[in-house]
């Protein structure tokens, strides 16, 4: 099953369909031509050659001795017929072909008796015939150039000629159906990686014009409902920080002896509205892709578990050395913090596990925590924006519901791919898949 669904492709299926059909047109047209045209004539030529050798025949016990060298001469030169009324060595036809029992068939309604082609012992392509005469034996022979019609040659011919054109038309006309598609599919992909300048050239038949225009309409759209986006939610962090910040000031004038506890769940509050914010920020600016450098994996990572570590976290590095690659810094960087903080939120104050290996083209990074892990219904639910497995949305049990919505956000864009997997001694461990940019 595996291997049809590799080749179930537009190009395949419409290949395999459109040259069958050609294909059974092909063969029919062969039978048609071979049964009403080319067996006909098969069948004339031989009732010809066998009305003409009978006739020879005839003549040739008729004539004088003096005029038979005369007439063996003008029937070579003519018929390519040989005659003579000598014992010729023969033998039976081993590889017989269609066309000598249709010729023994006109000689026996010509004279009216059996007569048997035979193979000349001294030459394999010429053969005769013995018509006898009363006492006397007329032998006629012929080269197997002399034959008439070759119907199953000229089957075979058309049957190889027909393959060759319908292998021809079948990759030209399925190309040049596909080739759109496929140009479609590839807007489609680089436009749903980030690359919001992709257009496609509207050129060709009016169906595809129209596409062309459908899709480069499409986005332009959502390259001004993205520019608008961002505007929006640049102005409203904007807006929110500003009253933010005045209230932090204002809770610092007002804060005493007396309220120091209110005023600290109210700062406390505050934190958790900008860092909401900060947050969202991120998810949006997720969408946006940067130029690939060529970077030291190790020393991304070096910096990062340093930073985790002046914080009192507690990192386990089992890395072997990465090497260079080519890779989004600043994307690798958001992933990989999202992923330890959220390691660590749910992990207690356990050490976090690090690996990073490469495996075939792939760059491997696996954090595991020793949390209570995730059931494995919610696996894939826990990456959607403001999903939390806690219900109450209590800030104790857990962020806002945004740090794997934007993990997974940036792996969309990057081709790279995230998992997460239930740990059997306890824990979790997200694995990050990354494959490695060639040039």
């Amino acid at each position: 099953m595996k291997i049809f669904k590799r080749t179930n492709t537009l190009y395949l299926n419409t290949s395999f369909t459109l040259a069958f059909g050609l294909l059974c047109f092909s063969l029919l047209s062969a039978l048609m031509i071979f049964n009403f045209i080319l067996s006909p004539m098969a069948h004339r030529a031989a009732d010809d050659l066998g009305g003409l050798m009978h006739i020879v025949s005839k003549s040739w016990v008729a004539l004088p001795s003096n005029k038979k060298q005369a007439f063996k001469s003008h029937l070579r030169k003519q018929h390519y017929l040989y005659i003579t009324d000598k014992n010729v060595p023969v033998r039976d036809i081993v590889n017989t072909f269609p066309f000598i029992p249709r010729l023994e068939k006109a000689l026996l309604h010509h004279t009216g008796q059996t007569v048997n082609v035979k193979q000349s012992i001294d030459d394999d392509h010429c053969y005769w015939i013995a018509i006898p005469h009363g006492k006397q034996t007329v032998r006629i022979g012929f080269l197997h150039d002399r034959i008439g019609p070759h119907p199953f040659k000229a089957i075979a011919g058309i049957a190889a000629a027909a393959c060759l054109l319908i292998l021809v038309a079948t990759i030209l006309m399925v190309r040049r159906i596909t080739r759109p598609i496929t140009t479609l599919s590839n807007a489609v992909n680089l436009l749903g990686s980030g690359k919001l300048s992709t257009r496609i050239p509207e050129a060709g038949s009016e169906e595809l014009v129209l596409l062309a225009r459908n899709f480069n309409k499409m986005a332009e759209e959502i390259t001004q409902l993205l520019t608008n986006r961002n505007l929006l939610f640049g102005g409203i962090s904007h807006d929110l920080r500003t009253p933010i910040t005045r209230m932090k000031i204002a809770l610092e004038l007002i804060e005493d002896a007396e309220n120091t506890d209110y005023i600290s769940g109210m700062r406390n509050d505050l934190d958790e509205m900008e860092s909401l914010i900060q947050q969202t920020l991120e998810l949006i600016k997720g969408m946006d892709k940067y130029r690939a450098v060529t970077i030291e994996i190790n020393e991304v990572i070096g910096s990062i578990v340093s930073d985790y570590q002046r914080q009192g976290y507690i990192i386990e590095r089992k890395s072997s050395e990465c090497g260079d690659y080519k890779i989004e810094v600043y994307a690798l960087r958001r992933v990989l913090c999202n992923l330890f903080d959220n390691a660590f939120r749910y992990g207690g104050e356990h050490p976090v596990t690090l690996l990073c290996s490469k495996v075939e083209n792939k760059l491997i990074i696996n954090i595991s925590d020793q949390g209570p892990g995730i059931p494995a219904d919610k696996l894939e639910a826990v990456f959607q924006p403001f999903y939390r497995l806690d219900n109450s949305r209590n800030k104790k049990t857990g962020g806002s519901g945004l740090g794997l919505a934007i993990v997974q956000q940036l792996c969309d864009i990057h081709n790279w791919k995230i998992q997460l997997l239930p740990i059997e001694q306890g824990g979790l461990e997200a694995s990050l898949e990354i494959p490695i940019i060639t040039s």
